[in-house]
């Protein structure tokens, strides 16, 4: 074989080399890719199952609403790149919806509402608005409770195992909202006279101190006020307790109606209620008083019962005599039955602190 024929074969086999290698090449090229998305696919994998975790562990955990939608709304917008979201909840009996977590928007995170249809993204807090808004209804049983909002500024279709992650949040999320409707109605009902349907006496003590520290930090005037029925000892001997029961709750509703909407009308005990007056000096304190005491007198109450009551009224703006305020009150309330009944009397603060004829919620410690 001469030369040339030997350059022949040699190129030859060159070329079929290098084809060998190309197709080897362009295999293993192929195979990583193949293997880049298998993991990114495990990794995106791994991230959904972390938030479904996250957000189960925080429902199942003691944590307060607004942190368990904090987790659900950071995560899935993390995964969906979003550059912010929201997450609203449904106002009982209203058509509309507040703000209750948010993340990188100029607006606070809860006290922004919105009506049920409306989805205008807000503004950013680096500036701007975002071009799309990504909405997911958060339902439990066929109910809307809410609805998780992320904010993309590029839009894209959805696949399949997004859509799914938002959905398994967004029942999360309606179970998180569902333990905190059952766990805040338990609270209301630990805070609720049965009978009457007033806040109890517990009730009164925490709006108290809340009260008084309000007060306290605005220089305001705050009044305690203490009402007890005229005689209802007869009023059970007599009619039953039953009709005792109704006269209680008839009354109940009286002085909810004389009371302002930012007063605290609460069922002391028996048949005594009390009265916290936001911002009031003893004057208003006083004309309340007198209203609502001439309005029970001029009632009819159920089994066609006449009623009076007593009052005894305390008002200060004298930040350190506010804890005395309910002792004052009962000492009023004392000389209110002493002087007669009927009656309305109001306590002097200047004097010296009284001994009181009842026993006061706890609410020294402010």
């Amino acid at each position: 074989m001469d030369l040339a024929a030997v350059l022949l074969v040699v190129s030859v086999l060159f070329v079929i080399a290098f084809i060998l290698l190309t197709v080897s090449l362009m295999r293993q090229r192929g195979t990583a890719r193949e293997l880049e998305a298998a993991l990114a696919d495990e990794s995106g994998a791994r991230d959904r199952a972390a938030l479904l975790l996250a957000i189960a562990s925080a429902v199942n955990s003691s944590l307060a609403l607004e942190e368990v939608l904090n987790v659900a709304l950071t995560h899935a917008g993390r995964i969906m790149g979003a550059v912010a979201g929201a997450m609203y909840l449904v106002r009982t009996g209203k058509a509309e919806m507040y703000r209750e977590a948010s993340y990188n928007l100029t607006t606070r995170a809860r006290g922004g509402t919105r009506k049920l249809d409306e989805h205008t993204a807000p503004g950013l807090e680096l500036g701007g608005h975002p071009q799309h808004a990504l909405v997911v209804p958060i339902q439990r049983s066929g109910q809307l409770m809410g609805a998780m909002e992320l904010y993309l500024n590029a839009w894209r279709e959805l696949s399949e195992d997004q859509a799914d992650l938002l959905n398994g949040v967004a029942s999360q999320a309606a179970i998180a909202i569902r333990h905190a409707q059952l766990f805040q109605a338990q609270e209301e009902n630990a805070l609720t006279d049965e009978l009457t349907k007033l806040p109890n006496r517990r009730a009164l003590a925490q709006e108290f101190l809340k009260e008084m520290q309000r007060a306290r930090r605005h220089k305001n005037a705050i009044a305690f006020v203490m009402i007890d029925i005229d005689h209802f000892k007869q009023v059970n001997d007599t009619y039953g307790h039953l009709n005792g029961d109704a006269v209680l709750a008839e009354l109940a509703q009286i002085l909810k109606g004389g009371a302002r909407e930012s007063d605290v009308c609460a069922r002391y005990g028996g048949e005594e209620f009390a009265l916290i007056l936001h911002e009031t000096t003893e004057s208003g304190a006083r004309v309340l008083a007198e209203r609502i005491r001439s309005k029970v007198a001029a009632s009819t109450f159920p089994g066609g019962l006449k009623l009076t009551i007593s009052v005894g009224v305390a008002a200060t703006d004298d930040a350190t005599l506010f804890t005395q305020l309910i002792d004052r009150a009962d000492q009023a309330l004392y000389a209110a039955k002493q002087g007669g009944r009927n009656q309305v009397r109001v306590a002097d603060m200047k004097g010296p602190a009284p001994k009181s004829h009842m026993t006061k919620p706890e609410v020294e410690a402010v």
